[in-house]
């Protein structure tokens, strides 16, 4: 869902509020609470470069590093 839509469906909810608040219909369970469709937007989430790295991921890449490093290493010469 995009933004805008996000944000005409937010506004179309506020309006179907205010209908029930005017004409008095009220629900079995209480009155309905709007939700923030806004806050749940894709792009507003935690991701890429802000992600915690988890331990094991670092350990992998430094582990895979020093391989690669003692391949190219002349044994032989030394």
């Amino acid at each position: 869902m995009s933004l805008k839509q996000t944000l005409k469906k937010a506004q179309q909810i506020e309006r179907q509020l205010e209908r029930q608040n005017v004409t008095g219909v009220q629900h079995s369970l209480g009155t309905v609470k709007a939700r923030n469709y806004l806050a749940l937007d894709p792009l507003l989430k935690k991701g890429g470069i802000h992600e915690k790295e988890d331990i094991d991921i670092v350990r992998k890449k430094r582990r895979r590093e020093t391989k690669q490093q003692l391949r190219q290493t002349d044994w032989l010469s030394e």
